[in-house]
């Protein structure tokens, strides 16, 4: 029993040492290793990754954006970190949006705040009684109808 269980920590040794060990065509590793760090790595965060842009709004409501700043505008300066690769929008809800929001708080506001535990009126509870007695009575005398049937096989 300990040869096979020597074996698989070994397997398993191999699978997560491997990639490390490996090297791609052009001779560097497939994966690091979480211990070493890379000259690379270290260089990337060394190095200033933002970069600024201008933007500006004209008569017309027309918003302009620019690498260069423009004369005689009145701009903001805007800084992004390029090495993200997000840059967060406006949300802008729509007038239907809007509507589907009130009425859904309409029906909100007329429905009672303690939830009925029947959907059915009590008028209609001994109707509902009868009927499943009634279908009952069905289902037995359709299960006698097959066994009579099935007897004579």
């Amino acid at each position: 029993m300990k040869r096979p269980i020597f074996i698989m920590i070994v397997l398993v040794a191999i699978a997560f040492a491997g990639p490390m060990l490996m090297k791609k065509p052009d001779g560097t590793a497939f994966m690091e290793a979480p211990w070493e760090s890379s000259d690379s790595a270290k260089s990337n965060s060394a190095v200033n990754t933002s970069q600024s842009f201008y933007k500006w709004q004209d008569e017309d409501g027309t918003w302009h954006y620019s690498d260069q700043p423009q004369v005689g505008q009145t701009m903001e300066t805007v800084t992004v970190n390029t090495n993200t690769n997000l840059i967060q929008g406006l949300r802008m809800e729509k007038k239907e949006e809007k509507e589907q929001i009130v009425k859904k708080e309409a029906v909100k506001e007329k429905a009672p705040a303690i939830p009925l535990p029947m959907t059915v009126p009590l008028e209609k509870v001994s109707k509902m009684l009868e009927d499943a007695t009634n279908m009952q009575q069905v289902m037995d005398d359709r299960k006698q109808t097959i066994d009579q049937a099935t007897r004579g096989r």
